[in-house]
Parts: structure tokens; sequence; C-alpha cells
């Protein structure tokens, strides 16, 4: 397969990553964000489609981006998921089960299921997977926004899993416990990973403008919430680092010295040359979602 465009859409940012991966490397030849015109995209749901369309239409021709095999990595609380270990079991069998533990706290009348694996356990012959439900509807007017563009889309993905695999990707994340937070506007994506797995994640809206003390001791908040969680469930791996991602760097300089009190090492989303080629200039921090998404399940 060719390159393929991946396009992040959420809150106030939009961004585009055009490459491919092959050979254990992912090569991106074209990447670029901007942010959209105020209330069009409000938390994945799209309130005015008309301004929304024109400015993703000034998007791609300003950015001489490729309409054709356009993946989107959506976000948002319309999108239901959860982390499920399961026995082996058929494709179909699997289906069935997730149908049954996304019903609770769901009320889709035309529920869209899907999931990603995260890992195998050989032993006990078990799958942990990623399951994630949202409403027939939702996408259905993300399809009728691409058309109205002039896209084509080939693949829709949640942003979770594109940073999941985004995770697994890069060596020096592999067996680290650490926290993520991608920062989109007034919205910030937090999770956790335990020895370089998927643990838990949560979503906020920061109430104090960003880049204010306080935007950071919200953030700082958020970060605690995470390790008394981690502390409830008997985490025996010590969370060490805090990676920023997204639009992100003002919120690492106003929560140094608050991850320093906590002995958290703050630093943005590394990056992984030896494993993702980037355009010049460019650092993986502000594409860890259209990146990610670039990397086959």
């Amino acid at each position: 397969m060719g390159n393929m465009t991946s396009l992040y859409l959420c809150n106030r940012t939009v961004c585009a990553a055009v490459g491919r991966s092959a050979r254990q490397r992912v090569r991106v030849d074209n990447a670029c964000w901007t942010e959209l015109p105020e209330g069009c995209l409000i938390n994945g749901m799209i309130t005015d489609e008309a301004v929304l369309a024109a400015a993703l239409k000034a998007f791609f021709h300003d950015n001489a981006l490729p309409t054709k095999n356009v993946g989107l990595v959506l976000n948002g609380s319309q999108f239901l998921h959860r982390l499920l270990t399961l026995p082996a079991m058929t494709q179909r069998q699997r289906y069935t089960v997730i149908g049954r533990e996304l019903d609770a706290g769901s009320e889709a009348l035309q529920p869209l299921d899907d999931y990603m694996q995260i890992s195998r356990d050989a032993h006990a012959h078990t799958d942990t997977i990623l399951a994630t439900r949202v409403e027939k509807s939702v996408i259905d007017t993300y399809m009728a926004l691409a058309a109205g563009v002039g896209l084509t889309v080939t693949s829709i993905d949640l942003a979770l899993g594109a940073q999941i695999k985004l995770v697994k990707w890069i060596p020096e994340l592999a067996d680290k416990t650490f926290i993520c937070l991608v920062f989109d506007g007034d919205n910030v994506y937090s999770s956790l990973y335990v020895q370089g797995q998927y643990q838990y994640s949560t979503r906020n809206r920061l109430l104090c403008p960003r880049n204010t003390p306080g935007s950071g001791a919200e953030v700082l908040q958020r970060i605690a919430g995470i390790l008394q969680f981690h502390f409830n469930n008997k985490g025996r791996a010590a969370i060490t680092h805090v990676y920023f991602a997204g639009d992100a760097a003002p919120e690492l300089a106003g929560c140094a010295a608050g991850l320093a009190d906590l002995q958290l090492t703050g630093a943005l989303f590394p990056d992984a040359p030896q494993r993702v080629l980037l355009p010049p200039g460019q650092t993986l921090a502000p594409l860890c979602f259209t990146v990610g998404n670039l990397i086959d399940r």
C-alpha cells in the first residue's frame, strides 16, 4: 500500500501526517497542523459542519496534502473503550463477548464495535484487547464531512489505539512505566503505561486558561490522580516519567517544579529516529496520534 494521509480531529487542533510503515520503520514525508475555528468541533463532536469543511479544505490545499487514502484518527466522549483480557475464542465469539462487555454504560442505538489486540499470553491462552464502541451516526457524520471536503477515507481509528501502537514501536518506552499527556486546546488526554503496556486512560477539560499557574495546577492534579490509581491497583513498577505531547511545550515548563516534588521526570514525548523518520525540524510530540495511525495493527 502507498502513503496514507493520517488526519487527527477532536477539539481545536487538526493534525496530519503523510507516510507509511514498512520494515519496522515509519517514514513520514509531510506533517502539519493548525488550529480550527473555535466552536466547529468540540470534543470530537461536529457542531458546525460548513465551517469545519471549509477549514479542512483550506488545510489540505495550503499544505498540499493528498486527499486519497485518508485514515481518520478520532477522539472524544462519543467513543467508549475498555481494556479486556479474554480467553482464546473465534472472531465471532469475541465480538459477542465484546458486545456484552460494552453494553454496560452504553446507550448506542446502532452500536459499532471494534477492537485492537494489545498483547497475547501464550502460556495462559489469553489476549488483552482494547475494545471500542461508537454510535453509527457519529461515523456517518464524519463520512459525510469527508465526502464534502473531497476526501477518500479508507480507515477510521481511535486516537488511543494509535498512541498504543506508537508506544510499542519505540524501544525507549518498551519497559518503562510512565504517564503520557496529550494536549488539544483545553482538553488533556492522560494515559498510564506500565512496563510499556497500556493500562488506563482518562479525558479531562482544563478549566483554567492554558499556560497559566492555574492550568499547571490542574495538570498536576490529573497526574496525582493517576499516581493514586496506580497505587490503588498495587502497581509494582514505579511511575518514573511523564511525557507531554500535542501542543504541550508550555505546560511542560509550567509543571516542572511540581513534577520534581512528585519525584517524576517530565519531558516531551520522545523521538525515535531509528524507528520513525520525520521531516527535518519535526518532532513526535505534536504528531503522536497521526504517526501512530500510520503503523499497522
